[in-house]
């Protein structure tokens, strides 16, 4: 048996930080100090654009794969091992515990408390300058009708959209990767691109009222997603380069946080019944702008009026945490090990979504241009999660190799 002091030691001579930069590139950045691609699921660990995974001496979180803990959890699931049953290996794997005498347990327990309590305060005041940064991006937004933003959705076929739809156009939006030193010597975030953007609001899933309806809803924005937009190619994405590499980067990014939250897309009745959760702006507008006119051809439009149109951002939001991750059946790393990814069990003691208890039925959307069994763990999970009795959950999957909004502009 290994003391709990015994484990803090090894801690200790292994911070979290090191032993995932041994595997990874890391970077300033995020919420806990550190991040990078993910030492368990990134196919490229020198990736410069990658945000998922962030870390610090403490611990690790990834928002791909709904997933953290601390250097033992990490070392486990990077090698393939159960971190409760296969314990003893990874500490062995790690270099061994040793116990420390009574005087040096009691200095490593309180260093570890502090570390602790200055993570959390560091934390806190990250998640408020996120959120802050988030609401200044959105007030500083204009209207969407009328706008590059408005022409952009149209451009990607969605010819129609809903009256009540909040994102918002923002006309020039700083586009920030890396730090460079600022004009007092210190670090600051490194903006290398300004341009238009579409921005949507990503807010509690459960408001007694529409958000943002009138004057004051800002404080219920949790989270800002930015689009930015190609005014000159109407429906495409902004190409962004880094200026040292040239190396493509992410058009979309979301500042503050989406965890449990979602982007209200369609949908204000006050006991709707039906819920339709899917990733991004464009795969859930696809789909009610599909049903819409769906419902005008059969002269059944009303039937909208008590449907909910949610975006959860990405796929980790959808399932929320795994219980545990699974193997993939195919995908290796570039080791030639097969990936680890998380399972279709949720972890729910961790939070996530939640919908109206009016909700009596839920249709997950699952993109079919993603990898397929990944895709389906998380509506696993997030079917698992919302699943009551009374309540049905269905997935609906796009056609293999597209999304839904693929489909609409082939005219599906």
């Amino acid at each position: 048996m290994i003391s709990a002091a015994a484990i803090e030691e090894l801690k200790s001579r292994h911070p979290c930080d090191q032993v995932a930069g041994q595997w990874v590139r890391l970077r300033r950045g995020g919420k806990l100090g550190l991040r990078g691609p993910c030492p368990l699921h990134s196919p490229d660990p020198g990736a410069r654009d990658s945000t998922s995974f962030e870390c610090n001496a403490e611990g690790w979180v990834c928002a791909t794969c709904a997933d953290g803990g601390d250097v033992i959890r990490l070392v486990a699931l990077r090698n393939g091992l159960d971190p409760a049953a296969d314990f003893p290996r990874v500490v062995e794997l790690l270099g061994g515990a040793a116990e420390p005498d009574a005087a040096k347990a009691k200095q490593l327990a309180a260093d570890r408390a502090a570390r602790r309590d200055q993570a959390v305060r560091d934390e806190n005041l990250y998640r408020e300058r996120e959120r802050q940064a988030a609401l200044d991006i959105w007030q500083r937004g204009e209207a969407l009708e009328g706008s590059y933003a408005e022409e952009y959705l149209r451009g990607r076929g969605i010819a129609e959209l809903p009256p009540e739809l909040p994102p918002r156009y923002g006309r020039s939006v700083a586009y920030f990767d890396g730090s460079e030193e600022n004009e007092i010597g210190r670090k600051a975030p490194r903006a290398i691109y300004r341009g238009p953007a579409l921005l949507a609001p990503i807010v509690a899933p459960l408001l007694d009222h529409p958000p943002l309806a009138g004057e004051g809803r800002e404080g219920a924005i949790r989270a800002v997603h930015v689009t930015w937009i190609d005014i000159a190619r109407p429906g495409h994405k902004a190409e962004i380069r880094n200026p040292d590499t040239g190396e493509l980067l992410p058009s979309k990014k979301v500042r503050g946080s989406k965890a449990g939250n979602v982007i209200r897309l369609a949908g204000n009745s006050g006991r709707p019944h039906t819920l339709l959760l899917g990733e991004g702006i464009e795969t859930v507008l696809s789909v009610w702008y599909a049903l819409t006119l769906d419902r005008r051809r059969n002269s059944d439009e009303l039937s909208l009026v008590n449907l909910l149109f949610w975006a959860a951002v990405d796929l980790g939001n959808v399932g929320g945490r795994a219980a545990a991750s699974v193997t993939h059946p195919t995908l290796k790393d570039a080791a030639g090990r097969r990936r680890k990814v998380p399972g279709p069990v949720p972890d729910l003691a961790a939070p996530g979504i939640t919908v109206p208890d009016s909700v009596t039925d839920v249709v997950l959307l699952g993109d079919g241009d993603s990898d397929r069994f990944t895709t389906h763990c998380a509506l696993a999970r997030g079917a698992a999660r919302l699943a009551r009795p009374g309540r049905t959950v269905r997935l609906a999957w796009a056609p293999e190799g597209m999304d839904f909004n693929d489909e609409i502009r082939r005219g599906g």
